[in-house]
Formats: structure tokens, sequence, C-alpha cells
């Protein structure tokens, strides 16, 4: 969550890493269609799921309530999309957890372009004099940040996330229908959105993140990160 309080928003940094998102949201949904498409759900072209136009991933819950939640406790969040697919038209389970994972590979491959330019052997940006940043630098280093921060929180096993989708073709069809439709999905979200919230869970994703990234460029993406929250 971004909090309003702190941020500025004449600060470019931050409309370049607000749009850079929505683009890889855009990327991140094509990837669910193309798998798709490719395990056999050949519907997904005539309904519009194979293109880069963001407007099409617009979705109700992920792209409009969920930041309305976040402005009601005083926040912005960053929208999200959908891909509607015709599950029962792919060909095996593996096809249905390769539509699931898709996405979040997307974003993993979004975070390993972005990190290369942060990394010493690049020799493009100083960590020692962050102040002296430009906004490109700021960007790169907080979108390179927020995409592996998404992959982790993405890959919870809570519908409708894509952890859950990725394992749920393995479930037994009664306990896969039970969990992934009101109420009781409504619930897991709701308590997972609470264990972010209210618990020291983030920290635990921070941790990991630290142990994916290394030191060095885990303070670069993460200053960049919170030079954005607070302008520069």
């Amino acid at each position: 969550m971004l909090f309003l309080g702190r941020i500025d928003f004449n600060d470019p940094a931050f409309w370049a890493v607000l749009i850079g998102w929505v683009m890889a949201v855009t990327l991140h949904e094509l990837a669910h269609g193309v798998v798709a498409f490719w395990g056999g759900d050949y519907t997904i072209r005539e309904r519009g799921g194979l293109t880069l136009n963001p407007l099409q991933y617009v979705d109700p819950f992920n792209s409009i309530l969920i930041p309305v939640i976040f402005l009601a406790i005083g926040g912005i969040a960053l929208p999200g999309g959908a891909t509607f697919v015709r599950r029962d038209l792919l060909r095996s389970r593996g096809w249905d957890t390769a539509v699931s994972a898709a996405g979040p590979a997307m974003n993993l491959i979004l975070f390993g372009l972005l990190a290369i330019p942060l990394l010493p052997a690049a020799g493009w940006i100083d960590i020692n004099d962050p102040l002296n940043w430009t906004t490109a630098q700021r960007f790169v280093a907080a979108s390179c940040f927020l995409q592996l921060f998404s992959v982790i929180l993405n890959l919870i096993p809570i519908p409708p996330l894509d952890g859950f989708g990725m394992i749920a073709p393995y479930l037994q069809p009664e306990l896969r229908d039970k969990l992934s439709t009101p109420p009781v999905s409504t619930a897991l979200f709701f308590g997972y959105f609470m264990l972010i919230l209210l618990t020291p869970f983030i920290y635990v994703v921070f941790a990991i993140m630290h142990a994916i990234m290394g030191e060095r460029l885990f303070d670069i993406s993460s200053y960049g990160w919170r030079s954005v929250l607070r302008g520069g």
C-alpha cells in the first residue's frame, strides 16, 4: 500500500512507476492468455484476451474494488487485472497449471530484465549516492522491487491468486469448488488481506526478497521503492 500523505504526485518517478505497473499488469494478463491459447482455449482470441490493450483486462474486483478498499483506509493501491480463461477447454491439468503460472513468470522475467542495469557490472547506478539518482534510476530500481514483490505475494495459494490456480487442478473437485467460490473464497482473501495489513507477514516477504536478490540489489531496489513513496 502507498500512503497518500507520503506521496509527491508531482514526482515524475511516481507516475513512471504507475504507468510501468499498468504495462506490467498488461503483460502479466497477456501471458495468461497466450498460454491458455496454446493449451487449448481457442475462444480467448475471439474474446480479446490476446491484446496489449490494458482496458481489455480491467476487472471489477482487482482493478476497482481492491483499490477502493485501500483508498478507504487511507492509501492507494496499484490496480490489477484479470483474464477469463475457458479452463474446460485446456488439454490437461499441466496446461491448467501453466496458464496460472504464466502471469507470475512474466513478472519474474520483468524483474530479471530490470535487475540487469542495477548489477555492479553494469556500473549504471551508484549505491553510495542515492540522493542524486536520476528519475530513470529511481524508476528502474523501484519497478525491480515491485515486480519481485508482486510475484511472491501472488504465489500464495489463496483464491483468486495465481498460486491457488497453480495447485487447483490437483485438488478434489468438491474442495476446489468450495475454496474458489464465495463465501469461502471471499473469507480467505479477506484473511490474506488482513494478514498483510496487520501482521509482520510483510517482513517475511522482504526476507525472501533479500535472499533472492542478495544484499546489494535488495538495498538498491528497496531504496528506489521508498524514494518513490516519499517523493524523492
